[in-house]
């Protein structure tokens, strides 16, 4: 009878240093491909960032370009306040009353000044303001924000006396006059003419139109509201000045961190 004998299936083993050698092998290939991986999200994130200083510097000088329309064209609307102002003061009939209706008609036109501040809001929302290493940058950031926010709130005040003055318009104006001031234009507005309280559809009136009602009381609430009003534009301009400022310190230090040409 025939004996089969089966193969000796013990291995020797091995060496330890093969197994050191194995260890280090397979720790490496771990290790290069974290570090690989490292490396790319550090590029595409030195990519992010690069991407949102370049839009960030498009807005603010999409801002600074604003501003030189807004600071001169909210000069002009104080200007218009105070001639308005010294129509209402005038003891008895006004010798120019057309021109006095039509400043009224025109003070109730209420234009807002909008920061370009979208890439600072989209980058707070998705986390990413992290991205931004260098620390001046961010805090000129946060100044700008601040800025801004106080500028809306200017805004906010000023609406509010806005319409608190139309119940007195109404009372001390003849609204008849009002109506036929009105004329079809083109509504095309530019920037300038949209800043500076746009005169589109109004016409001065004819004739020598007076207030309908010479009520002390009321014609002394509708100043003391359009004088708030006027206090409020000077408000806006010094903030608006002071935000121009801001957002010619961010540009230079965009332009130096990330190596921009300076426009």
């Amino acid at each position: 009878m025939e004996v089969h004998h089966h193969p000796d299936l013990h291995h020797k083993p091995k060496p330890w240093k093969e197994y050191l050698l194995e260890y280090l092998m397979i720790f490496l290939a771990v290790m290069t491909g974290f570090f690989a991986e490292s490396y790319r999200e550090h590029l595409a994130e030195r990519s992010k960032e690069h991407e949102y200083a370049v839009n960030i510097k498009k807005d603010l000088l999409r801002d600074t370009t604003n501003i030189n329309f807004w600071v001169p064209a909210l000069m002009s609307r104080i200007a218009k306040f105070d001639t308005l102002l010294s129509y209402l003061e005038t003891e008895g009939q006004v010798k120019d009353g057309a021109h006095m209706y039509y400043l009224a008609r025109l003070s109730t036109r209420n234009q807002v000044f909008e920061a370009s501040d979208n890439t600072i809001l989209e980058m707070k929302s998705s986390g990413n303001l992290r991205l931004i290493r260098n620390r001046e940058i961010v805090n000129s950031l946060m100044e700008y924000e601040k800025v801004v926010g106080q500028y809306r709130n200017l805004q906010d005040i000023e609406q509010k006396e806005d319409v608190l003055s139309y119940p007195l318009l109404g009372e001390l104006f003849d609204a008849k006059v009002f109506d036929k001031m009105v004329s079809v234009k083109n509504t095309q507005l530019t920037a300038q003419e949209y800043a500076a309280g746009s005169t589109n559809n109004l016409t001065i009136p004819q004739g020598n139109p007076q207030l309908i009602s010479n009520d002390k009381e009321k014609i002394n609430m509708l100043i003391y509201y359009l004088h708030q009003r006027k206090s409020s534009f000077m408000g806006e301009i010094r903030r608006l000045t002071v935000q121009k400022t801001v957002d010619t310190t961010l540009i230079s230090q965009i332009n130096q961190e990330y190596k921009l040409k300076d426009e």
